[in-house]
């Protein structure tokens, strides 16, 4: 890493999450059901793997919006305690700050998003003096931030002139419009999908044609699959992680909201510091594995500072 003020920049789906967790699942009817617990948290793929990057050392800087309204102040003040910069942060007075609703049932989860002022978040907001502030840029959210679609193959090859590196973590696409994201691939230097996503995107059914096929236009591919680790694909090579026993012993998973975005944080810090692939995916995995522990994406973080 160099002198830039930050190691990482990321446009952030910011949102206020309201998780609950319970064997149940919704039903209408005016049926009304109990569950087991709840929390209200800062939200988005981008600002749970923000704080799971700063949480193991490294800087990171956030471009949002938000609305002036009660949740819209509840997430600047987390960012600010995680010790996050809010300086561009930003509010939009016509919106109301954006929403995630989920609910684990212990094995699998829903989810809701009223987008909000995720959505706010518009490419000329997007400077070219942004590019001085960091040596690598994070996308997350790809499918969510629509707005956002038509921009990245005209930003892309700038950011790449620059000498600054990309890593890409598409998440879910409510639409299932799913190759739209093939252009910016050989943009990208290291894709994070997971086995859903990869296979989706690619159009391949079985995992490791599609982690073949998505490694010919990026640099790297780590498709996350969940309880069996991870696979990466470079150039022609297959390598598999799987998760150490360490970690899952008498592991009481309470939600697995953001998982995947605190794998990434973990994998990319020691990737940033040119750390080997093996401690790359071993630090990625603890942070996943961690985040499972607690409900919400950001509670159960690993933070290095406490050990």
């Amino acid at each position: 890493m160099d002198n830039k003020q930050f190691d990482a920049f990321i446009v952030a789906d910011l949102c206020i999450d309201l998780l609950f967790t319970g064997t149940v699942r919704p039903k209408y009817g005016q049926a009304e059901q109990l569950i087991d617990d709840y929390t209200i948290d800062l939200g988005g793929s981008a600002a749970i793997f923000a704080a799971q990057f700063a949480k193991l050392g490294g800087k990171i800087g956030l471009l949002a919006k938000v609305a002036e309204d009660l949740f819209g102040n509840m997430l600047k003040d987390k960012l600010k305690s995680l010790g996050i910069s809010t300086t561009y942060i930003s509010t939009d007075p016509s919106r109301k700050t954006s929403v995630g609703i989920g609910l684990f049932d212990g094995k699998d989860r829903a989810m809701l998003t009223y987008t909000g002022t995720m959505l706010a978040t518009q490419p000329e907001d997007i400077h070219k003096n942004h590019l001085n502030l960091t040596s690598h840029w994070h996308i997350a959210s790809y499918y969510l931030l629509t707005q956002l679609r038509s921009f990245w193959p005209e930003f892309l090859p700038q950011l790449k002139k620059q000498g600054i590196s990309l890593s890409l973590d598409t998440n879910w696409d409510p639409e299932e419009d799913w190759q739209q994201v093939q252009e910016i691939l050989p943009f990208v230097d290291v894709f994070l999908p997971n086995e859903a996503e990869a296979r989706y995107i690619s159009g391949k059914n079985d995992l490791l044609e599609s982690g073949k096929y998505l490694a010919q236009y990026c640099g790297m591919v780590v498709v996350k699959c969940g309880a069996d680790g991870a696979i990466v694909f470079r150039n022609d090579e297959i390598q598999s992680f799987a998760i150490p026993a360490e970690l899952t012993e008498n592991l009481q998973i309470a939600d697995t909201t953001g998982a995947g975005d605190n794998f990434d944080a973990g994998f990319l810090r020691n990737w940033l510091l040119g750390k080997s692939l093996e401690e790359c995916i071993h630090l990625g995995i603890r942070c996943g594995t961690a985040s499972l522990k607690a409900i919400g994406g950001i509670e159960g973080q690993l933070n290095l500072a406490q050990g």
